[in-house]
C-alpha cells in the first residue's frame, strides 16, 4: 500500500514538473521571440535602410499664390538645405541648417528659419506633415510630396 501511495505521488510530481517546465519553456521562447522583434524595429527604419539623402523637389499648394516650389537638400552629416518659391509672386526663401531624426528613425524635423518642416522619410520621396507630426488629410493630400530628383 505504502509503496503504491509513494508511486502515485512520485507520478504526480514527475508529471507536475514537466508541464511546469513547458510552461517556463514557453514563456521563454516567447520572451525572446517578443525581444528580437523589438531588435528589427528599431533597426529597420528609413533613417539606416533607405538611401534618403539627396536633394527632392515639389510644389506644394499655397492659400494665395499658385503653388509653392519647395527644393530641399539632405545631407547625411546633419545639415540641409531648403529654397521656397512662391510662384507667381517672384518671392523666394532660402535657408540651411541641422536637421534632426524622430525616436522612430523616421521622421526628420528640419529647423529652418523660413519654414520649420516635418517630413517623413519614404522611398524615393518626403512627405510633408503637419507641425505636429500627423500626415496631412483632404483631397490636397497627395500634393504634399518632395520626390527625389539627385
Amino acid at each position: 500500500m505504502k509503496k503504491s501511495i509513494f508511486a502515485s505521488v512520485f507520478a504526480s510530481f514527475i508529471i507536475f514538473s514537466c508541464q511546469s517546465k513547458g510552461v517556463q519553456q514557453e514563456q521563454k521562447n516567447t520572451d525572446s521571440s517578443t525581444e528580437i522583434t523589438e531588435a528589427v524595429k528599431k533597426e529597420h527604419n528609413s533613417m539606416n535602410s533607405l538611401d534618403w539623402a539627396g536633394k527632392y523637389e515639389g510644389t506644394l499648394p499655397c492659400a494665395d499664390c499658385e503653388g509653392i516650389k519647395y527644393i530641399v537638400e539632405l545631407k547625411k552629416d546633419g545639415n540641409f538645405f531648403i529654397e521656397q518659391e512662391y510662384l507667381g509672386k517672384e518671392t523666394v526663401y532660402q535657408d540651411e541648417g541641422f536637421y534632426k531624426w524622430d525616436a522612430s528613425g523616421n521622421v526628420l524635423h528640419l529647423n529652418s528659419n523660413v519654414s520649420p518642416l516635418v517630413l517623413k522619410v519614404e522611398e524615393n520621396r518626403l512627405k510633408v506633415l503637419d507641425q505636429q507630426g500627423k500626415e496631412i488629410t483632404g483631397n490636397l493630400k497627395d500634393k504634399y510630396i518632395l520626390k527625389k530628383t539627385k
